[in-house]
């Protein structure tokens, strides 16, 4: 179930005009600079996921005047907006392919060891939705994280065991509502990204 770490994020650049130049900074310094405020914003998203599936708009706009200092209503911002709006649809889309990965397999191996006549019991589903199987789920997300300091803010635990939760609630069938409803597990957990800013984390949710 190992997913792909996702390398692109799609944001306006804005032309360079006689104006920027005259700041006197080089053109390819401030491009380097777009590029990774790019890559922060990415890494902050993927950090908020882990803690929210279903924020408000209010922390997409706090992470594009953090990460990027924009007016909220320029064309710049308007469009950091809309690219959180769909990075956050993507990752949706693809932790809950990965549930529904999951709860196939299980399926699958209650059948084969003959269980699936029997009541499906929680501990079941918590011996096999187990650290490792958490980590392989949220790996997309994780690696936006600083995994040292996020296993020393026992926040590993917490998400193991909202993960076990989502499971139940797509047991039967795919639903965003009742995975989104599942925020109030992990939103005040601790997710410091790779970066170091760890807006994502401080935000208040």
């Amino acid at each position: 179930m190992q997913t792909p770490v996702a390398t692109s994020f799609n944001l306006v650049t804005p032309n360079v005009n006689s104006a920027t130049l005259a700041t006197g900074i080089p053109q390819a310094l401030r491009q380097e600079d777009r590029t990774k405020a790019n890559r922060d914003f990415l890494e902050e998203l993927k950090c908020l996921f882990l803690r929210a599936r279903g924020p408000e708009k209010s922390a997409f706009e706090e992470l594009v005047r953090q990460v990027f200092n924009y007016d909220l209503n320029s064309a710049e911002g308007i469009e950091c907006l809309r690219a959180a709006s769909r990075n956050f649809s993507d990752f949706r889309n693809k932790f809950l392919d990965n549930i529904e990965e999951a709860v196939t397999i299980f399926k699958k191996k209650r059948v084969e060891e003959n269980e699936n006549i029997r009541h499906l019991e929680g501990h079941e589903i918590n011996l096999f939705i187990n650290e490792n199987l958490m980590l392989n789920i949220l790996q997309r997300w994780l690696s936006a994280t600083n995994m040292t300091e996020l296993k020393a803010n026992h926040s590993l635990r917490t998400l193991q065991k909202f993960v076990q939760r989502a499971f139940v609630v797509n047991y039967n069938s795919r639903d965003v509502d009742a995975t989104k409803a599942l925020d109030k597990m992990t939103k005040n957990i601790a997710v410091p990204s790779r970066n170091g800013k760890n807006i994502a984390s401080r935000l208040q949710l």
